[in-house]
C-alpha cells in the first residue's frame, strides 16, 4: 500500500471518529465549549510538529501569508461547523461539510489553473448528488 493511501485512510478513520465525538460533545456543552476544549485536542500534535522542525519555519511571505489563510479558514469553518451540528444531525451535517472538496476544486480551477477531466467532473456531480440524497 502507498504511504499516502495508509495517511489518507487513517486521516478518513480519524475524522469519521472526530464527528461522532463533536456531536456527543455539542449535545452535551453546547458549540462554543465544544469547539474550545477540541482546539485543546490540538497541542499534542503542535508538540509533534514542534519537535519535528526544532521550532523553526522558514521565511516565506507568501508561505505564511497562505498558512495563516488555511489556518483562519479552517478556525472560522469549524467555528460553524460546530454551530451547525449543534442545529443538525451529524447523519446529515458531517456529509454536507465534507463536501468542501467541491469548493477547493472550483477555487483552484479559477486561481491556480488546474483542470478537471471528464471522469473528475462526474465524481463532483455524483458527491454532490449522495450529499443531497442524504439531507433529504
Amino acid at each position: 500500500m502507498s504511504s499516502w493511501l495508509a495517511l489518507s485512510l487513517v486521516s478518513l478513520v480519524l475524522w469519521g471518529i472526530w464527528g461522532v465525538f463533536s456531536k456527543l460533545a455539542t449535545q452535551q456543552l453546547g458549540p462554543q465549549a465544544a469547539y474550545l476544549l477540541g482546539i485543546i485536542g490540538y497541542l499534542p500534535v503542535l508538540g509533534i510538529l514542534m519537535y519535528e522542525t526544532g521550532g523553526k519555519v522558514p521565511w516565506q511571505p507568501w508561505g505564511w501569508a497562505s498558512a495563516l489563510a488555511a489556518g483562519m479558514s479552517t478556525g472560522f469553518g469549524l467555528f460553524f461547523f460546530f454551530r451547525a451540528l449543534n442545529a443538525g444531525t451529524a447523519s446529515v451535517v458531517v456529509p454536507m461539510t465534507s463536501l468542501y472538496p467541491v469548493v477547493t476544486v472550483l477555487l483552484s480551477w479559477l486561481f491556480l489553473g488546474e483542470h478537471l477531466s471528464p471522469r473528475q467532473l462526474t465524481g463532483l456531480i455524483m458527491a454532490i448528488t449522495a450529499v443531497w440524497l442524504l439531507s433529504e
